[in-house]
Protein backbone atom coordinates (compact mmCIF):
# COMPACT_ATOMS: atom_id res chain seq x y z
CA UNK A 1 0.00 0.00 0.00
CA UNK A 2 1.38 3.37 -1.05
CA UNK A 3 1.08 5.99 1.39
CA UNK A 4 -1.51 7.89 0.32
CA UNK A 5 -3.67 4.99 -1.11
CA UNK A 6 -5.61 4.84 2.39
CA UNK A 7 -7.48 8.02 1.14
CA UNK A 8 -10.31 6.46 -1.21
CA UNK A 9 -10.95 3.47 0.79
CA UNK A 10 -12.21 6.11 3.24
CA UNK A 11 -15.89 7.14 3.56
CA UNK A 12 -16.19 10.56 5.30
CA UNK A 13 -19.47 11.29 6.22
CA UNK A 14 -19.73 14.99 6.45
CA UNK A 15 -18.60 14.87 3.20
CA UNK A 16 -22.20 13.60 1.39
CA UNK A 17 -25.41 15.25 0.68
CA UNK A 18 -27.82 14.30 3.47
CA UNK A 19 -25.12 13.32 6.37
CA UNK A 20 -26.85 13.00 8.83
CA UNK A 21 -29.21 10.16 7.12
CA UNK A 22 -25.73 8.67 5.81
CA UNK A 23 -24.44 8.37 9.17
CA UNK A 24 -27.14 6.37 10.78
CA UNK A 25 -27.03 4.22 7.70
CA UNK A 26 -23.09 3.57 7.63
CA UNK A 27 -22.99 3.39 11.88
CA UNK A 28 -26.11 0.62 11.19
CA UNK A 29 -23.78 -1.08 8.48
CA UNK A 30 -20.90 -1.12 11.45
CA UNK A 31 -22.98 -2.22 13.52
CA UNK A 32 -23.53 -5.27 11.17
CA UNK A 33 -19.96 -5.72 10.52
CA UNK A 34 -19.96 -4.89 6.99
CA UNK A 35 -18.40 -1.96 7.86
CA UNK A 36 -15.85 -0.75 10.43
CA UNK A 37 -15.87 2.76 11.86
CA UNK A 38 -12.34 3.99 11.80
CA UNK A 39 -13.18 7.98 13.35
CA UNK A 40 -15.34 10.05 14.00
CA UNK A 41 -17.76 9.69 11.13
CA UNK A 42 -14.84 7.86 9.15
CA UNK A 43 -15.83 4.45 7.70
CA UNK A 44 -13.97 1.28 5.53
CA UNK A 45 -15.84 -2.19 4.40
CA UNK A 46 -14.86 -4.56 6.90
CA UNK A 47 -13.24 -6.98 4.04
CA UNK A 48 -10.91 -3.62 3.20
CA UNK A 49 -9.91 -3.26 6.55
CA UNK A 50 -9.07 -7.07 7.47
CA UNK A 51 -6.74 -6.75 4.42
CA UNK A 52 -4.51 -4.89 5.57
CA UNK A 53 -1.50 -4.98 8.04
CA UNK A 54 -1.62 -3.26 11.35
CA UNK A 55 0.59 -0.11 10.21
CA UNK A 56 -1.64 0.31 7.20
CA UNK A 57 -4.18 0.25 9.80
CA UNK A 58 -3.17 2.89 11.53
CA UNK A 59 -2.24 5.00 8.85
CA UNK A 60 -5.82 4.68 7.85
CA UNK A 61 -6.91 6.12 11.37
CA UNK A 62 -4.38 8.46 11.09
CA UNK A 63 -5.44 9.71 7.98
CA UNK A 64 -9.48 9.84 9.32
CA UNK A 65 -8.38 11.63 12.20
CA UNK A 66 -6.47 14.42 10.31
CA UNK A 67 -9.69 14.51 7.44
CA UNK A 68 -12.27 15.41 10.08
CA UNK A 69 -10.64 17.95 12.28
CA UNK A 70 -11.63 21.73 11.79
CA UNK A 71 -7.73 21.79 12.52
CA UNK A 72 -4.92 20.27 11.12
CA UNK A 73 -3.26 18.05 14.11
CA UNK A 74 0.09 17.54 14.72
CA UNK A 75 1.05 14.20 14.69
CA UNK A 76 4.11 13.16 17.63
CA UNK A 77 5.23 9.82 19.02
CA UNK A 78 3.88 6.52 17.71
CA UNK A 79 1.35 8.02 15.26
CA UNK A 80 4.67 10.14 13.97
CA UNK A 81 6.34 6.52 13.73
CA UNK A 82 3.59 5.33 11.81
CA UNK A 83 4.18 8.40 9.07
CA UNK A 84 7.66 7.53 9.15
CA UNK A 85 7.54 3.63 8.60
CA UNK A 86 9.21 3.01 11.72
CA UNK A 87 9.08 -0.51 13.26
CA UNK A 88 7.13 -2.28 15.86
CA UNK A 89 9.00 -4.01 18.35
CA UNK A 90 5.46 -4.83 20.38
CA UNK A 91 1.83 -4.32 20.16
CA UNK A 92 0.99 -0.73 20.12
CA UNK A 93 -2.58 0.16 21.48
CA UNK A 94 -3.83 1.86 18.06
CA UNK A 95 -3.95 5.14 19.90
CA UNK A 96 -3.65 8.68 18.34
CA UNK A 97 -0.78 10.54 19.69
CA UNK A 98 -0.84 14.62 18.89
CA UNK A 99 1.31 17.22 20.19
CA UNK A 100 -0.92 20.43 21.54
CA UNK A 101 2.05 22.61 22.74
CA UNK A 102 3.20 23.29 25.96
CA UNK A 103 0.77 26.07 26.73
CA UNK A 104 -2.45 24.49 24.76
CA UNK A 105 -3.49 22.93 27.62
CA UNK A 106 -5.12 20.37 25.53
CA UNK A 107 -6.41 16.92 27.21
CA UNK A 108 -6.34 13.52 26.28
CA UNK A 109 -9.58 11.76 25.23
CA UNK A 110 -10.36 8.35 24.35
CA UNK A 111 -8.36 7.35 21.68
CA UNK A 112 -6.54 10.32 21.69
CA UNK A 113 -3.34 11.09 23.64
CA UNK A 114 -2.70 14.77 24.29
CA UNK A 115 0.90 15.52 24.83
CA UNK A 116 1.67 18.90 25.82
CA UNK A 117 5.06 19.55 24.35
CA UNK A 118 6.41 22.83 22.58
CA UNK A 119 7.35 21.46 18.60
CA UNK A 120 9.62 24.20 17.12
CA UNK A 121 8.18 24.71 13.45
CA UNK A 122 11.45 23.17 12.03
CA UNK A 123 10.89 20.20 13.49
CA UNK A 124 7.34 19.99 11.45
CA UNK A 125 6.84 18.33 8.29
CA UNK A 126 4.30 17.52 6.14
CA UNK A 127 3.66 13.18 4.91
CA UNK A 128 0.65 12.96 2.30
CA UNK A 129 -1.07 16.21 3.77
CA UNK A 130 -0.92 15.52 7.47
CA UNK A 131 1.35 17.40 9.85
CA UNK A 132 3.81 15.55 11.89
CA UNK A 133 6.93 15.92 14.14
CA UNK A 134 10.17 15.00 11.76
CA UNK A 135 12.01 11.70 12.07
CA UNK A 136 15.07 12.71 14.72
CA UNK A 137 11.86 15.21 16.82
CA UNK A 138 9.88 11.72 16.83
CA UNK A 139 12.51 9.21 17.74
CA UNK A 140 13.48 11.39 20.69
CA UNK A 141 9.67 11.89 21.87
CA UNK A 142 10.11 7.72 21.73
CA UNK A 143 12.79 7.49 23.29
CA UNK A 144 12.01 9.39 26.44
CA UNK A 145 8.21 7.97 26.94
CA UNK A 146 8.22 4.56 25.41
CA UNK A 147 9.33 0.88 26.99
CA UNK A 148 13.15 0.92 26.00
CA UNK A 149 13.17 -2.47 23.59
CA UNK A 150 10.45 -0.40 21.53
CA UNK A 151 12.61 2.94 21.87
CA UNK A 152 15.68 0.81 20.56
CA UNK A 153 14.03 -0.86 18.14
CA UNK A 154 12.80 2.22 16.72
CA UNK A 155 16.15 4.75 16.76
CA UNK A 156 18.04 1.53 15.49
CA UNK A 157 16.08 1.45 12.64
CA UNK A 158 16.84 5.40 11.79
CA UNK A 159 20.56 4.43 12.51
CA UNK A 160 20.74 2.07 9.98
CA UNK A 161 21.08 3.85 7.14
CA UNK A 162 24.22 5.33 8.68
CA UNK A 163 25.90 2.01 9.11
CA UNK A 164 28.59 1.30 6.27
CA UNK A 165 29.34 -2.24 7.45
CA UNK A 166 30.84 -3.28 4.41
CA UNK A 167 33.78 -1.10 4.97
CA UNK A 168 33.61 -1.62 8.49
CA UNK A 169 32.67 2.22 9.40
CA UNK A 170 29.76 3.62 11.26
CA UNK A 171 28.49 7.55 10.73
CA UNK A 172 27.45 9.25 13.64
CA UNK A 173 26.22 12.13 11.59
CA UNK A 174 22.42 10.47 12.36
CA UNK A 175 23.03 10.27 15.89
CA UNK A 176 23.97 14.12 15.86
CA UNK A 177 21.12 14.86 14.22
CA UNK A 178 19.44 12.93 16.93
CA UNK A 179 21.22 14.35 19.49
CA UNK A 180 20.31 18.02 18.22
CA UNK A 181 16.65 17.26 17.94
CA UNK A 182 17.00 16.58 21.81
CA UNK A 183 18.58 19.33 22.84
CA UNK A 184 15.64 21.32 20.69
CA UNK A 185 13.26 19.29 22.93
CA UNK A 186 14.68 21.02 26.07
CA UNK A 187 12.84 21.07 28.66
CA UNK A 188 11.85 17.58 27.99
CA UNK A 189 9.96 14.83 30.31
CA UNK A 190 11.97 11.67 29.99
CA UNK A 191 15.06 13.54 28.75
CA UNK A 192 17.67 11.34 30.32
CA UNK A 193 16.12 8.23 29.77
CA UNK A 194 16.28 9.69 25.67
CA UNK A 195 19.53 9.75 26.11
CA UNK A 196 20.41 6.26 27.56
CA UNK A 197 18.38 5.05 24.38
CA UNK A 198 20.39 7.48 21.57
CA UNK A 199 23.35 6.21 23.16
CA UNK A 200 22.41 2.31 23.16
CA UNK A 201 21.30 2.37 20.16
CA UNK A 202 23.39 1.38 16.99
CA UNK A 203 22.40 1.28 14.06
CA UNK A 204 24.34 -2.29 12.69
CA UNK A 205 21.55 -3.94 14.21
CA UNK A 206 19.73 -5.33 11.35
CA UNK A 207 16.23 -6.02 11.88
CA UNK A 208 13.93 -5.58 15.24
CA UNK A 209 14.78 -9.08 16.96
CA UNK A 210 18.63 -8.48 16.62
CA UNK A 211 17.70 -4.50 18.11
CA UNK A 212 15.63 -6.20 21.33
CA UNK A 213 18.07 -8.81 21.28
CA UNK A 214 20.80 -6.68 21.88
CA UNK A 215 18.92 -5.05 24.98
CA UNK A 216 17.84 -8.44 26.58
CA UNK A 217 21.97 -9.09 26.36
CA UNK A 218 22.59 -5.63 28.00
CA UNK A 219 19.91 -6.08 31.22
CA UNK A 220 21.01 -9.20 31.17
CA UNK A 221 24.93 -8.36 31.70
CA UNK A 222 26.50 -10.73 29.09
CA UNK A 223 29.57 -9.39 27.80
CA UNK A 224 29.05 -6.63 24.74
CA UNK A 225 28.79 -8.51 21.44
CA UNK A 226 30.54 -7.67 18.37
CA UNK A 227 27.92 -6.57 15.76
CA UNK A 228 28.16 -8.35 12.32
CA UNK A 229 31.65 -9.32 12.05
CA UNK A 230 32.49 -11.13 8.82
CA UNK A 231 33.69 -14.47 8.34
CA UNK A 232 35.48 -16.48 5.96
CA UNK A 233 37.52 -19.71 5.50
CA UNK A 234 39.29 -21.77 3.13
CA UNK A 235 36.29 -22.05 0.68
CA UNK A 236 36.55 -17.95 0.56
CA UNK A 237 33.80 -15.84 2.32
CA UNK A 238 30.95 -17.05 4.50
CA UNK A 239 29.20 -14.27 5.26
CA UNK A 240 28.62 -12.02 8.29
CA UNK A 241 26.93 -13.13 11.80
CA UNK A 242 24.24 -11.23 13.83
CA UNK A 243 26.11 -11.00 17.25
CA UNK A 244 29.67 -12.41 17.37
CA UNK A 245 31.71 -13.22 20.92
CA UNK A 246 35.90 -13.27 19.73
CA UNK A 247 36.50 -14.19 23.22
CA UNK A 248 34.66 -17.26 23.50
CA UNK A 249 34.48 -18.10 20.16
CA UNK A 250 30.29 -17.91 20.32
CA UNK A 251 28.13 -16.73 17.62
CA UNK A 252 24.52 -15.69 18.13
CA UNK A 253 22.40 -15.45 14.86
CA UNK A 254 18.75 -13.87 15.64
CA UNK A 255 16.87 -15.71 13.38
CA UNK A 256 13.72 -14.00 11.80
CA UNK A 257 10.42 -15.73 10.24
CA UNK A 258 11.32 -13.17 7.13
CA UNK A 259 14.49 -14.33 5.78
CA UNK A 260 12.24 -17.79 4.83
CA UNK A 261 9.03 -16.99 4.36
CA UNK A 262 9.15 -13.58 2.74
CA UNK A 263 9.66 -14.11 -1.22
CA UNK A 264 11.60 -10.75 -1.97
CA UNK A 265 14.31 -11.99 0.33
CA UNK A 266 14.28 -15.20 -0.45
CA UNK A 267 15.23 -14.07 -3.84
CA UNK A 268 13.97 -16.94 -5.68
CA UNK A 269 14.94 -19.29 -3.44
CA UNK A 270 12.49 -22.16 -2.24
CA UNK A 271 12.15 -21.74 1.45
CA UNK A 272 13.88 -25.31 2.00
CA UNK A 273 16.74 -23.86 -0.05
CA UNK A 274 17.21 -21.09 2.10
CA UNK A 275 17.35 -23.81 5.36
CA UNK A 276 20.01 -25.98 3.30
CA UNK A 277 21.90 -22.74 2.83
CA UNK A 278 22.13 -21.49 6.16
CA UNK A 279 22.69 -25.46 8.03
CA UNK A 280 25.95 -25.30 5.10
CA UNK A 281 26.76 -21.89 6.08
CA UNK A 282 26.30 -22.79 10.02
CA UNK A 283 28.08 -26.31 9.35
CA UNK A 284 31.33 -24.13 8.10
CA UNK A 285 31.31 -21.65 11.16
CA UNK A 286 31.56 -24.52 13.65
CA UNK A 287 34.12 -25.94 11.39
CA UNK A 288 36.41 -22.82 12.06
CA UNK A 289 35.67 -23.69 15.87
CA UNK A 290 32.91 -21.39 17.12
CA UNK A 291 29.56 -22.31 18.67
CA UNK A 292 26.31 -21.24 17.07
CA UNK A 293 23.47 -19.82 18.82
CA UNK A 294 20.18 -19.12 17.21
CA UNK A 295 17.06 -17.94 18.55
CA UNK A 296 13.93 -16.56 17.17
CA UNK A 297 10.55 -14.30 18.27
CA UNK A 298 9.72 -16.59 21.46
CA UNK A 299 13.17 -16.71 22.74
CA UNK A 300 13.11 -12.86 23.14
CA UNK A 301 9.63 -12.76 23.91
CA UNK A 302 10.81 -14.50 27.46
CA UNK A 303 14.22 -12.85 27.71
CA UNK A 304 15.27 -15.63 30.31
CA UNK A 305 15.57 -18.07 27.64
CA UNK A 306 17.82 -16.18 25.22
CA UNK A 307 20.02 -16.23 28.14
CA UNK A 308 19.82 -19.16 29.36
CA UNK A 309 20.84 -20.45 25.55
CA UNK A 310 23.66 -18.04 25.72
CA UNK A 311 25.50 -18.88 29.02
CA UNK A 312 24.48 -22.80 28.57
CA UNK A 313 27.41 -21.78 25.34
CA UNK A 314 29.72 -20.45 27.73
CA UNK A 315 28.66 -16.33 27.97
CA UNK A 316 28.58 -15.41 31.60
CA UNK A 317 25.94 -13.06 32.96
CA UNK A 318 26.30 -10.78 35.31
CA UNK A 319 23.79 -8.50 36.61
CA UNK A 320 26.50 -5.62 37.11
CA UNK A 321 28.40 -5.89 34.42
CA UNK A 322 27.72 -2.26 31.89
CA UNK A 323 28.86 -1.72 28.41
CA UNK A 324 31.99 0.40 28.72
CA UNK A 325 30.58 2.35 24.91
CA UNK A 326 26.48 1.77 24.28
CA UNK A 327 27.21 2.68 20.87
CA UNK A 328 28.92 1.19 18.07
CA UNK A 329 31.82 -1.33 19.21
Amino acid sequence: MTRDSSLPMLVLVRHLVGHDETRQQHARAARRGVEVRVGRGAYVERETWEALARAEKQWVRLSAYARTRARAPIFSHWSAAVLHGLPFADERTGDIHVAVGSTAGGRSARGVRAHSVQVPEEDIVQIDGMLCTDLARTVVDIAATSPMREAVAATDHVLRGASARSAEEYSEEVRRGLLAAWMRAQPLRGHRRALDVLSFADGRSESVLESVSRLAMYEAGLPKPELQRSFSDARGRIGYVDFAWPDFRIIGEADGDAKYLDAALRGGRTAERVVLEEKIREDRLRALGWTVVRWRWPAVQRPAELIAALSAAGLPADPRRRWDDCGAA
